[in-house]
């Protein structure tokens, strides 16, 4: 059974300013890079949105929307966990503005899953990242039952499930600079993502 792919478009880019998904990012935008990045460890990959969103269209991926708007990445995580359940035991979850996400990193953290855990998930100096996790997908009734109390915070979710934690030492075996965990929220985060990446606006 295949690994499912889900990404994350549907935030409101407060700080950037505009829609990340649509962000230049070479001579490809930063979603179609992010799919590229994962193609090599995930199928299929389904891009959720919010509500009404116009959902970009890539060939052979599948776009669909939060039911209800405003909920924040639990909402859009439980969206797109529910829709793979029946294809994927597993999946990534990830936003659309993590650049540098990559085959390598999905591999490693698939490496740590145990028979246990129902999230594999990064942690940095006390940090986690649920956006860059694998989440058993059955966990979607977890998701909606504290969506349903109110509690719309990825982490609360994280506290519910039994977590197979991956801590530093061991993501840098995989990339020395964590340059995987860079995530844009900013102009500035962007162009320092572009110089990292080699690439001008």
């Amino acid at each position: 059974m295949n690994d499912s792919g889900i990404i994350l478009i549907g935030g409101e880019s407060r700080r950037m300013g505009k829609p990340k998904y649509s962000l230049p990012f070479g001579d490809e935008t930063l979603l179609q890079r992010s799919v590229r990045n994962l193609r090599g460890a995930v199928c299929p990959i389904v891009i959720v949105g919010a509500p009404d969103q116009d959902l970009p269209a890539i060939p052979r991926i599948l776009s669909i929307c939060d039911p209800i708007a405003g909920q924040g990445p639990s909402m859009g995580l439980m969206t797109g966990l529910k829709h793979v359940e029946g294809i994927s035991e597993w999946a990534l979850g990830t936003g659309c503005d993590m650049p540098f996400i990559s085959t390598e990193l999905v591999q490693y953290l698939k490496s740590c899953r145990t028979s246990e855990a129902e999230i594999v998930i990064p942690r940095i100096d006390g940090q986690y990242y649920p956006l860059c996790a694998l989440y058993r997908t059955a966990i979607w009734r977890k998701a909606k039952l504290l969506l349903e109390k109110g509690e719309r915070r990825l982490l609360t979710l994280v506290n519910a499930c039994r977590v197979q934690i991956v801590e530093q030492e061991a993501l840098i075996q995989v990339d020395a600079d964590l340059r995987f965990l860079m995530n844009i929220n900013t102009p500035q985060c962007y162009q320092r993502a572009l110089e990292l990446a080699g690439l001008q606006r």
